[in-house]
C-alpha cells in the first residue's frame, strides 16, 4: 500500500495570510521519512512551489498552476530505474498568450469589462490583493499556463462568464483571493497518472486530498479521502459528491492539515488491518 498525499498550498498547508508552516515542518518530514508521498498541487506557478520545496528541504513532484503541468513526475516511481528515461515533466496548460487571445474573441465585451486581470495592475495592486511582495510577488506573477484576474460582476454574471469560458475551450477557477484562466485542466487532471504509476509498480495507491477552496472541489471528489481545511471567518467547502471517507478539519491551515492528515492516516491504517485481518 502506497498514500499519496495530494495538497493544496495556500490556506490548506501553508497559513491562509503568512504562507508559513514551520509549525508542522517536522511533522511532514517524518510523513515522508515513513514512505508517504507529497504532492503539492496548487495555483502557485512552478517557481512559487519551487521555493516551497527548498524551504521544506526535500524534492517533490508537484503539480501546478491548478494543473497546467505536473513537474518531477520521475520522483513519483520507487524502484529502482523505474521511469527515469521518461519526461520529468507532463504538460496540459496552453500559454498565455493563446489563452488571452481566445478569451478576448470568445467572451462578451460586458463580462470582460468585469475582469481586472493582474497583469494590467501595478506591483501595489498586485500586492494587495496576493499578499505578497519583493520576489514572492515576482514568482507568483511568472505564469506560463494561467492569468489571474479579479471579477466585479454579480454572481449570475460569474456563472455566464465560466459557461462560456467552458464554451471557448477554457476554464475559469476561483481560488482563496483570485480567479485563474487557463486551458480545462485543473488539480484533478493528474491522478490517473499518478495511480497508475503506483500499481504499475505493485502497490494499491491510496490518494488524501487536501484543501480549502473551490479549485480544490475536483481534486478532493477524485480522492479517496478527502480533507477539507477551514478558511478563517468563511464556512467550510461543501462537496457536492465527495469520496466515502471525508474529513472535515476543525483547525484553520497549518495545524488544520496535520490534524486532517493524521485522522486520514489512523483510518487507512485501520482500514487495511482490517482487511487483512
Amino acid at each position: 500500500m502506497r498514500v499519496i498525499f495530494i495538497s493544496d498550498l495556500d490556506g490548506t498547508l501553508l497559513g491562509q495570510t503568512d504562507f508559513r508552516f514551520e509549525e508542522i515542518k517536522g511533522a511532514i518530514i517524518a510523513f515522508l521519512a515513513k514512505g508517504i508521498s507529497l504532492i503539492p498541487a496548487s495555483s502557485k506557478t512552478q517557481p512559487e512551489i519551487e521555493d516551497f520545496c527548498r524551504l521544506l528541504g526535500v524534492d517533490l513532484p508537484f503539480i501546478c498552476e491548478n494543473g497546467a503541468a505536473l513537474v518531477n513526475s520521475h520522483l513519483l516511481h520507487r524502484k529502482s530505474g523505474t521511469g527515469r528515461n521518461t519526461m520529468s515533466s507532463h504538460v496540459l496548460g496552453l500559454n498565455q498568450s493563446a489563452l488571452l487571445r481566445v478569451w478576448r474573441h470568445s467572451l462578451r465585451p460586458n463580462l470582460q469589462e468585469n475582469c481586472i486581470f493582474l497583469d494590467e495592475m501595478d506591483a501595489a495592486g498586485q500586492e494587495a490583493i496576493l499578499g505578497l511582495a519583493g520576489e514572492q510577488l515576482a514568482m507568483a506573477m511568472d505564469r506560463s499556463h494561467s492569468a489571474l484576474f479579479t471579477f466585479k460582476g454579480t454572481p449570475s454574471e460569474f456563472g455566464v462568464l465560466q459557461e462560456q469560458a467552458v464554451q471557448a475551450g477554457l476554464l475559469v477557477q476561483c481560488g482563496g483571493r483570485v480567479c485563474a484562466l487557463s486551458a480545462p485542466h485543473d488539480k484533478a487532471s493528474y491522478h490517473q497518472l499518478i495511480r497508475r504509476t503506483v500499481v504499475d509498480e505493485g502497490a494499491t495507491c491510496i490518494i488524501v486530498g487536501f484543501g480549502d477552496a473551490q479549485n480544490d472541489v475536483s481534486m478532493l471528489q477524485k480522492s479517496d479521502v478527502a480533507c477539507v481545511i477551514p478558511r478563517p471567518g468563511c464556512q467550510p467547502l461543501v462537496l457536492s459528491n465527495p469520496p466515502q471517507m471525508l474529513i472535515q478539519a476543525s483547525a484553520v491551515a497549518p495545524l488544520g492539515w496535520l490534524e486532517a492528515a493524521k485522522q486520514a492516516l489512523h483510518i487507512i491504517e485501520q482500514k487495511h488491518g482490517e482487511q487483512n485481518g
